[in-house]
């Protein structure tokens, strides 16, 4: 009789003796530490209920079976096949407690939040002076960015049945493939090796277009943050940056945001002092400057500028904001006509208490930098009566 029994013990002892090594060797063994969330639905919706089903089913019969031992002579074999049927019957249970552990452990390590929201901010050059062209089509960059608060907004949502889907409350911007936010959804997608199990993107725009306040580069670099919290929160700034530089030169900015120093194409990032607490004016005139064009222009005129960043490095050293403003400098302003809009708003910023004011990137935005934020509110006010895309706010 116990030859009988013994052999049904075997397959439950050993699930238990594996699930005891896993725990405590998971590389060797192969304990599974991460399910696709498909899978972890299958598991805890099917694979889980119908595990404890058959275990209890296997166990109540174990207990049926114990009733033949009454037929059997009292003996110490009866005593030993009662036994080995009771420890078959708690056995049979006892397995779906480890594996109903490690679906617990995937539920915890599930990211809380589905939805994640991220702040995409503008940023503006204090400093931008682009060099010859390269071999590889961009232009040598030496860029001065600082991040201020006037935002995108960009909602993720993970886990939606497949695809990526974009919608956008500006009816200008494309939501395809062709979009930045897009882009940096694939990019993640296939830099992680994540499955794509389906993610929606709500982008809410604030920060005008063809403004050279970088809102599409923040837009993608929101939309990188947003997916490394829902799907690999490990994931370094370093590796994210990575990402970033093959979407845009200043994406990878975008992904830490702050003050930095751009160079090369913008990609090489060295994080610099922090400004001195100041506010911005943030102007969109209607002329919208295509960066392409801009560039254009500038190779056309070879209207190059070769130098470095030492001024403005040695004033955000010192702390010393005008020292800042009077660093300040871009060199698409150069190729700009006299009578250009941009030279008037520049003018109408300065008269109404800005330190400084200047074209951020390849424009058509101008930026005024104030140290009285009362000052750069009513500035602001002013300024919108003009121009209805103008923003005020603090340095990040």
């Amino acid at each position: 009789m116990f030859r009988i029994w013994i052999g049904t013990l075997v397959i439950p002892a050993l699930m238990l003796l594996y699930a005891a090594l896993s725990a405590l060797f998971p590389n060797a063994l192969g304990y599974p530490r991460a399910l696709p969330i498909q899978l972890k639905k299958v598991a805890n919706g099917i694979f889980l209920p119908w595990l404890w089903k058959l275990a209890l089913a296997f166990a109540a019969l174990s207990f049926m079976l114990m009733q033949s031992t009454r037929l059997m002579e009292e003996n110490p074999q009866r005593l030993i096949a009662f036994a080995v049927m009771l420890a078959e019957a708690l056995l049979a249970a006892a397995v779906v407690i480890p594996v109903e552990r490690v679906l617990g452990e995937q539920a915890e390590n599930e990211p809380a939040e589905i939805t994640v929201t991220e702040q995409a901010a503008a940023k503006v050059n204090l400093l931008l002076n682009v060099g010859r062209k390269r071999e590889d089509g961009y232009h040598e960059l030496v860029s001065v960015m600082q991040t201020v608060g006037v935002y995108d907004t960009v909602t993720v949502t993970a886990h939606t049945g497949g695809g990526i889907h974009l919608t956008c409350d500006e009816p200008n911007l494309a939501t395809d493939e062709t979009n930045l936010c897009y882009k940096a959804a694939v990019k993640f997608f296939t830099y992680t090796g994540t499955e794509n199990d389906g993610v929606s993107i709500d982008l809410q725009k604030r920060l005008p277009m063809q403004a050279g306040l970088g809102g599409g580069s923040a837009d993608a670099a929101a939309v990188l943050r947003a997916m490394r919290r829902l799907y690999a929160p490990d994931l370094s700034d370093e590796e994210l940056e990575t990402m970033a530089a093959e979407l845009g030169s200043d994406v990878p900015f975008c992904v830490r945001g702050g003050m930095a120093l751009a160079c090369g194409r913008g990609e090489e990032l060295t994080v610099l002092s922090p400004l001195p607490a100041c506010w911005f004016v943030l102007v969109k005139p209607e002329a919208a400057f295509s960066t392409g064009k801009m560039y254009g222009l500038i190779d056309q005129r070879r209207c190059y500028d070769e130098d470095g960043a030492d001024a403005m490095l040695a004033a955000l050293k010192a702390g010393d904001l005008k020292a800042v403003c009077a660093a300040m400098g871009n060199t698409f302003e150069r190729i700009l006509p006299p009578d250009s809009e941009i030279f008037a708003i520049q003018h109408r910023l300065r008269d109404l208490g800005a330190l400084s004011a200047m074209m951020s990137g390849s424009g058509s935005a101008v930026f005024g930098v104030f140290d009285d934020e009362d000052r750069a509110r009513m500035a602001c006010s002013a300024l919108r009566g003009t121009y209805p895309a103008s923003f005020c706010g603090k340095s990040e």
